[in-house]
């Protein structure tokens, strides 16, 4: 059984990785038109300000040109590494004073709008303090166990447990429908 001539060799994503931390640019091309439509994907899950979106994924892959050199394979898959960077980059993109600076407004009460949830979740929790926003994203989107967001914190496991418990009560108010409608 030959090769036919189509048959082409396509490196692993740790290869690209590899390559891009020894400086190969094509390489590095490679990994970012592989993997840019996931990164933005992801990103686009906690926010959907079309320049936030793209200033992080801008950032995400400059780290990876700059950093893939501290990939290792032997501590998990390329993929993973791309991810967690990713998160890494989005929530120091909440914690910049300008960012929530320049916040769009949300209203008092979320407006409620047909299909509309994530932009009501999304509102909710831009009325949260920036502790309890931050330790609810990191959770439940960053997919960190208890331990592992209290960790990235710095704070006891209990006292970010407590802000969680306190940011959802606040979320849960913030959504319930408005005590007058309850009467109708």
């Amino acid at each position: 059984m030959g090769f036919a001539a189509t048959d082409r060799f396509e490196p692993t994503d740790a290869d690209l990785l590899r390559r891009t931390a020894a400086g190969d640019l094509d390489a590095f091309h490679d990994f970012y038109r592989r993997n840019a439509g996931r990164v933005i994907a992801f990103i686009r899950q906690v926010s959907h300000d079309p320049a936030t979106v793209e200033d992080i994924a801008q950032e995400v892959f400059l780290t990876v040109w700059r950093k893939a050199g501290t990939f290792k394979p032997e501590r998990g898959d390329a993929l993973g590494w791309l991810y967690t960077l990713t998160r890494n980059k989005a929530v120091d993109s909440w914690r910049r004073p300008e960012r929530r600076e320049v916040a769009t407004p949300v209203p008092h009460r979320p407006e409620r709008g047909a299909g509309d949830l994530p932009l009501i979740l999304r509102q909710a929790l831009a009325r949260l303090r920036p502790e309890q926003r931050q330790a609810i994203a990191l959770a439940y989107f960053g997919d960190l166990t208890y331990e592992e967001t209290a960790s990235r914190l710095a704070l006891p496991v209990g006292t970010l447990k407590s802000r969680i418990r306190v940011g959802l009560r606040a979320m849960r108010e913030l959504l319930a429908p408005p005590a007058e409608a309850c009467l109708d």
